[in-house]
C-alpha cells in the first residue's frame, strides 16, 4: 500500500504569488475592441418614460380626490384636475387628498358639470346651466374652460332673445357667486321680438329696479308702438306698488314719452278709468314729466325749422327720440300693420289681454315676427 505521508516532506514548495485583485489587472477596466466598430457596439438606450407614464395614468385613473361642496362629494381624479385647474394645484399641498369648496362661492351644478368636462377625452361645453360652469371655472381658475364659456356667449346668434335672457336671468341668480358685473344686464340687450312675451311672464314682475331699466331702455326691444313701453312699465310697478312706487320716476325715465300719442299725453294729465293707471298719474312727480313732454310734444308740432325754435330746444333739452324696432302680431287686437299707421287707442287692459294671449300661444310665438327698423325720420303722433 502507498503510503502518502512519506512523500509530503519531499514535495517542492510552490513560489508565493502577489495578492492582486481582478481590478488591479493591467488592461482589466478597458473592453477589447478589436475590429468592432463602436456605432455598433453603443449600449440602446430605455424607450421615453413619458408614453410608458401616460399609458399607465390612462389604465389606472384613480379617482383620488374628492371635492366637497356642502353635502355634496365629488370623487376626481388628482392629477387630471391639477393640470387644469389653477386652483386645484395651488391649494393641494403633500399628498392631500381631499379639498372643501366654499357653498357661497361655487355653484353646485357648474361644479359638476366642470368635473365631467375635465373627465371627457373631447369635452363639448352645453348650453345649459352655461353661467354656473363659467363661475365654477372661474373660481376652479380652469383658464381654457373660461374662454371657451366668453367664447360661446361672444356668438350673438346662439345666445339671443329668450337665449340671452336665460343667461341674464341664471347670472342674476347666481350673484356673489358669479363675480362680473354688467353680464346680467348686458345679455338684456340682445332681446328683440321676446320682449313682449317675457313682459307676460312671472320673470319679468320680479326683476331687479336695474334689470327692468335697462330692457325698456333699449334700443333693441321691438313693439308695435311706445305704448306698449308704457304699460310694460305700468305692470312691473303694479306688481308690489307698495314698494316700487318711489321708483316710478326711475322706471318711467325708460318711456320714451315723445313716442306716445298726443291724445294719450294728454289723458293722463288726469285720472282715468282705469285704476292700475291712477295710482301712478295722481303722483305729483309724474304730472311735472307729463307737463314736460306735453310742452315738448307742443313746440314739435309747431317747429318751423327756425333758428329760434333750435334755441327753444336747447333750453328745455329736447331731444327728438328715435323709435324702437316695429312688429306687428297679427293675432293682436290692437297692432297697427305698419309702423306710420296711426296708432290705435287702446288701453290697458287691451294690453293685459294681448299678454294673456301671449301665454296662452306659447313660448316661442316671438319666433314668426318679423321686425322692420324704422329709419324715416320723426312724426308727432
Amino acid at each position: 500500500m502507498f503510503d502518502l505521508s512519506q512523500n509530503v516532506e519531499k514535495a517542492a514548495i510552490e513560489p508565493s504569488l502577489p495578492k492582486v485583485a481582478l481590478g488591479e489587472y493591467r488592461g482589466g477596466n478597458q473592453l477589447p475592441i478589436w475590429d468592432i466598430a463602436e456605432k455598433d457596439f453603443q449600449m440602446k438606450k430605455q424607450d421615453s418614460l413619458v408614453p410608458l407614464v401616460l399609458q399607465f395614468w390612462e389604465e389606472n385613473d384613480a379617482t383620488d380626490l374628492v371635492l366637497k361642496l356642502g353635502t355634496k362629494q365629488i370623487c376626481v381624479n388628482r392629477l387630471r384636475f391639477m393640470c387644469q385647474s389653477k386652483f386645484i394645484k395651488d391649494n393641494l399641498t403633500g399628498g392631500q387628498r381631499e379639498l372643501v369648496l366654499p357653498e357661497d362661492r361655487v355653484p353646485a351644478e357648474g361644479l359638476v358639470r366642470v368635473c365631467d368636462w375635465i373627465n371627457k377625452p373631447d369635452p363639448k361645453l352645453e348650453r345649459r346651466h352655461i353661467m354656473q360652469v363659467l363661475a365654477a371655472a372661474i373660481y376652479l381658475e380652469i383658464e381654457p374652460l373660461v374662454k371657451q364659456v366668453w367664447f360661446c356667449l361672444d356668438l350673438v346668434d346662439d345666445f339671443r332673445e329668450d337665449q340671452a335672457f336665460v343667461v341674464s336671468f341664471e347670472a342674476l341668480n347666481l350673484g356673489n357667486k358669479l363675480p362680473l358685473l354688467g353680464l346680467d344686464t348686458t345679455m338684456l340687450l340682445r332681446i328683440q321680438c321676446f320682449f313682449l312675451t317675457l313682459v307676460a311672464s312671472v320673470e319679468f314682475v320680479k326683476l331687479p329696479l336695474q334689470h327692468v331699466r335697462c330692457l325698456l331702455s333699449s334700443e333693441n326691444v321691438a313693439v308695435n308702438s311706445e305704448k306698449e313701453i308704457f304699460f310694460s312699465a305700468v305692470r312691473w310697478l303694479n306688481h308690489d306698488w307698495a314698494a316700487r312706487a318711489k321708483h316710478t320716476l326711475e322706471i318711467m325715465e325708460t318711456v320714451r314719452l315723445l313716442l306716445l300719442p298726443r291724445t294719450f299725453i294728454m289723458e293722463l294729465q288726469a285720472p282715468t278709468d282705469e285704476p292700475s293707471l291712477n295710482c301712478i298719474i295722481e303722483m305729483v312727480e309724474f304730472q311735472q314729466i307729463i307737463y314736460e313732454a306735453y310742452s315738448a310734444y307742443t313746440m314739435l308740432i309747431f317747429n318751423d325749422g327756425s333758428e329760434l325754435f333750435g334755441q327753444l330746444y336747447d333750453i328745455f333739452k329736447v331731444e327728438v327720440p328715435v323709435r324702437r324696432p316695429f312688429i306687428c302680431h297679427k293675432e293682436c287686437t290692437y297692432h297697427r300693420a305698419h309702423p306710420d299707421d296711426p296708432s290705435d287707442d287702446f288701453t290697458y287692459k287691451h294690453f293685459l289681454c294681448y299678454l294673456r294671449l301671449l301665454q296662452t300661444s306659447g313660448a316661442y310665438t316671438w319666433k314668426g315676427l318679423q321686425v322692420q327698423h324704422i329709419t324715416c325720420p320723426y312724426k308727432p303722433l
